[in-house]
């Protein structure tokens, strides 16, 4: 029980509670940028960074970052590495020392230009690619066609700016933006400030709060409305306290309900576990009656007595929690060497820190003084003179202190029932979630993830690469059709668009109709086995020079054409394009698999090539090679194109599944681990009941008592506390259900199945 509480606590404080390793993390806040009627913590554009940064005096430094994804290459090997683009004094402001080498210069943190290419390594990249060398500053590296210089290395604590759980290869100054995220236009994006990528940190000047921070802001943000209505309507800048957001607010309130959820689960194990441990006292206790009736007897305070009974269970305890650790350590392993099925590489700081051995060290002993305490109080009771001439030590009592133990066992079935039904729920929802129409039929093949935008190659080459991608992929073995897309449903990818439509007043606060979109080829309907309920959908005649046209989802139709038809409206966007809707087609899951129809655009990749493109391979079946036959096909279209990510279909869609399908495993093992703790106190407390009543049982035979009669006695004992448990549990279940509704897919939270089948286990 100690173990797990110990490794799932381990996750909780590295996730949420333990700070980033920089100088006076009290004294930092996150600087947000709001828009009315949406979320208030957004990203922030550069310009708007530099006058939250050069406008106000609250702070003594403000710094933005972004993440990149890049390409190195090393002789005729390449990677995809990750990294993020720092202001140039971002390690300065945050206190952080590199362990080689230096950090950036302030000419290096300068808008735009491309003249600075240096970069500070990751300590894990360090390790793993240049085998710790001390020698590596002044060395360079290829990162996106292009020559960095190695200037420093960070310490090993500092994995990322950005996200606890993910280490950052490499570190780049802000000079390099536009070279490491190229837009395709060619601009600078760090001078466009209706371009929202950076996050924010601010460290306060002396004296002066978060809320002194945010009002100094909010006067910043009124200006920027007055000056930039175009870019800034709406939008103001919001202060957080570094400490008070672990990943994201956002993140954080949707990652808070789960680790209490996980924390509630040990907590149940460790509880069961706890009270076997109070029940196999309050035997030792009753066998131990005379023993502290005599010492009573001859002077002994009660209360010297139940000190010393509950030093006896805390020494139990605190050596389950030493055994406990030692479990925590294993499974800490296995959960840091786990990677969930997405392209970004997760990496766990996991280990038995300052926090988490304080942790384990408080439930030890809370463990063995809470649950030792009532043995000891029952055991330092006893009438001393009937019990001192009773040789067996049964006493008048034993019937009571039965009772209690009968409590624990109740309460253990009550609450392993409790563990098995949140198991069978979530097993069953897994099931559910595998039969939901997805609104695509394609279930067999792969797919491969190809970026354009670390390859060096013209723009203009696209689409004859694009082509050449379809054809070779369509030659391989059991390969029935091809298709390329910027993004998958239901992947890691997603983005929404402010579309304005003709006739179509958005609500107050908003620019236009928010739809999410995608860009696809012709090829892309067919190959996914989505159903068209109008018009028609992208064919050759809709090349790069032909009029501008769209694809809307039923639910777009829907909601921005009640009762009209849609087809031949246009919609424009921000970049003033105007397109013409030539079909509707039917809706399809987007972002997760419980989602309800969400508007969407498909846009055609023929007219609006993009630099992140999917290429998917629908197949009869899918075999080990065709993965590896898809990534050959890329690469003989040319070596410079990066391969982001490549995986069969099935794993594809194993993303979705994943929460789900983690749970019930997570539920299920605590379920079981719970069913045989209770199983081991209910046959303690049996087996100690026969034996205190084995010459009762004795004297009923020889009275002529049938066994069998004998045998049902103490069978519908141990019965009743299972049934008398169950009725408990479900009670409570049927309450918890309701908070665990939201995580179900395609079943009730009152699930006959589930609230029959477990009790009966049971």
């Amino acid at each position: 029980g100690i173990g797990a509480n110990t490794a799932i606590f381990s996750v909780v404080n590295t996730m949420l509670i333990r700070d980033l390793p920089v100088r006076a993390p009290e004294d930092l806040v996150e600087i947000y940028t709001s828009k009315e009627g949406e979320s208030p913590f957004g990203t922030t554009s550069y310009p708007d960074f530099e006058s939250a940064r050069d406008q106000t005096d609250v702070f003594e430094g403000v710094v933005a970052y972004a993440a990149f994804f890049g390409r190195v290459e090393n002789n005729d090997q390449t990677e995809m590495v990750m990294g993020e683009i720092v202001s140039h004094d971002l390690f300065s402001v945050l206190g952080i020392q590199p362990v080689l080498g230096r950090t950036f210069l302030p000419e290096e943190g300068e808008r735009g230009g491309g003249a600075n290419p240096v970069v500070i390594l990751g300590h894990g990249y360090w390790k793993q690619n240049y085998g710790a060398d001390p020698g590596v500053i002044g060395r360079t590296v290829r990162l996106n066609h292009q020559h960095y210089t190695i200037v420093g290395v960070l310490p090993e604590e500092v994995q990322s700016i950005m996200a606890t759980g993910i280490a950052m290869d490499l570190f780049a100054p802000m000079s390099m933006f536009n070279e490491l995220s190229p837009r395709m236009d060619g601009r600078d994006q760090l001078a466009i400030r209706g371009l929202r990528n950076f996050f924010v940190k601010g460290r306060l000047r002396e004296g002066v709060n978060a809320e002194q921070a945010d009002a100094a802001l909010k006067t910043v943000s009124a200006h920027l409305q007055d000056a930039f209505p175009e870019s800034n309507e709406g939008r103001g800048l919001t202060v957080l306290r570094t400490l008070d957001v672990a990943l994201h607010p956002l993140v954080d309130q949707a990652l808070i309900p789960v680790a209490a959820l996980l924390m509630g689960v040990v907590g149940l194990v460790l509880f069961i576990a706890c009270t076997n441990l109070a029940s196999f006292l309050l035997a030792r206790a009753a066998d131990r009656k005379k023993e502290i009736a005599v010492r009573l007897a001859l002077g002994a305070s009660r209360g010297i007595l139940i000190r010393q009974l509950l030093v006896e269970a805390t020494l139990l305890a605190m050596t389950g929690g030493a055994a406990g650790l030692v479990i925590a350590h294993w499974t800490i392993s296995a959960i840091t060497n786990f990677q969930p099925p997405i392209p970004v590489p997760i990496n766990l700081s996991l280990g038995l820190d300052r926090n988490v051995l304080l942790y384990t060290g408080v439930i030890s002993l809370a463990a063995g003084l809470l649950f030792g305490l009532a043995p000891a109080l029952q055991a330092t009771k006893p009438d001393v003179a009937p019990t001192l001439k009773d040789e067996g030590g049964a006493g008048t009592t034993r019937q009571r202190r039965l009772s209690l133990r009968n409590v624990l066992v109740v309460t253990q079935v009550a609450v392993s029932l409790l563990l098995l039904v949140g198991a069978g729920l979530f097993v069953r929802s897994l099931r559910a979630a595998q039969d939901i129409d997805l609104g695509f039929t394609i279930r067999e093949g792969a797919l491969v993830w190809v970026d354009f935008t670390t390859s060096g190659i013209a723009r203009e080459q696209w689409r004859p690469m694009y082509q050449d991608m379809r054809d070779r992929a369509s030659l391989l073995p059991g390969v029935e059709s091809v298709a390329l897309a910027e993004m998958m449903p239901l992947g890691v990818g997603f983005r929404t668009l402010d579309v304005e439509i003709p006739g179509y007043e958005p609500p107050p606060g908003e620019d236009g109709a928010e739809m999410a979109s995608n860009t696809v080829d012709a090829a892309y309907r067919e190959v996914m086995g989505i159903t068209m309920l109008s018009g028609r959908w992208f064919d050759a005649a809709d090349r790069a020079e032909s009029p501008l046209v769209v694809v809307v989802s039923e639910a777009a139709a829907r909601a921005y054409w009640p009762g009209e038809d849609p087809l031949g409206r246009r919609l424009g966007l921000f970049d003033e394009r105007s397109f013409q809707v030539i079909g509707v087609a039917s809706d399809t899951k987007v972002l997760t698999l419980g989602e309800d129809p969400r508007p969407y655009l498909y846009f055609n990749l023929e007219q609006q090539p993009v630099s992140l493109v999917h290429v998917i391979a629908r197949a009869a079946g899918t075999t080990p090679d065709l993965v590896a036959g898809l990534r050959q096909s890329v690469r003989d279209v040319s070596a410079d194109l990066m391969i982001m990510d490549s995986k069969t279909l099935e794993q594809h869609l194993a993303i979705m599944l994943f929460p789900p399908r983690m749970a019930a495993m997570l539920l299920g093992v605590f379920g079981a681990l719970a069913l045989v703790l209770a199983a081991i106190g209910l046959y303690g407390v049996v087996s100690y009941a026969v034996s205190r009543r084995t010459r009762e049982m004795g004297i009923r035979i020889s009275l002529g008592a049938e066994p069998n009669r004998v045998l049902w006695m103490v069978l519908r004992g141990g019965m009743g506390l299972v049934v008398v448990g169950s009725a408990i549990g479900l009670t409570v279940a049927f309450g918890v259900a309701r908070l665990i509704g939201q995580f179900l897919y395609g079943i009730g939270t009152n699930d006959p199945v589930t609230f029959i089948g477990v009790p009966a286990l049971l």
